[in-house]
């Protein structure tokens, strides 16, 4: 298995000693970067051209550019697994990471109430009602009866 990284190409700006030209400039700062990565473990892998579009201006014209990148990776140092291998290292992860269930068993229930038309409990007693959706008694109204309006 294989890490990787990317870095962009140098300048050839970089001045060196008997490096007139900027093929000559480009080509030791280009062995410079190689060697840096090699010294801190990196293998050289290439280099790819990416293509983008960049927008440009106020208006936003768009552009196609190239990004061009130096391509370098490293051995981690773990084996190659199979297909089979990596299924079973990731079936093994996820149930590490699932909820186990409880050991000990949930509490019983609690019953529910009885419904509103049982109004004798088990001692015998009606039972104190705080509040009835349906009223049994029937009202007697205050107000006068109403009639046809008479004209004065």
């Amino acid at each position: 298995m294989f890490e990787y990284k990317l870095l962009p190409l140098p300048a050839p700006s970089k001045k060196a000693k008997g490096r007139k030209t900027i093929p000559d400039r480009f080509t030791h700062a280009l062995g410079e970067v190689l060697n840096e990565q090699a010294r801190d473990g990196w293998e050289y892998a290439g280099q790819e051209t990416f293509p983008l579009i960049e927008k440009t201006g106020m208006m936003g014209k768009e552009k196609p550019i190239e990004l061009r990148r130096l391509i370098f990776r490293r051995d981690l140092g773990g084996k190659e697994m199979s297909l089979d291998e990596k299924l079973d290292k990731l079936w093994q992860e996820r149930s590490a990471t699932m909820a186990q269930p409880s050991p000990e068993p949930l509490p019983e229930p609690i019953p529910s109430p009885p419904p509103l038309n049982e109004t004798i409990t088990a001692n015998g007693e009606e039972p104190t009602r705080i509040f009835s959706p349906i009223s049994t008694e029937t009202e007697t109204p205050d107000a006068p009866a109403l009639g046809p309006a008479e004209k004065p």
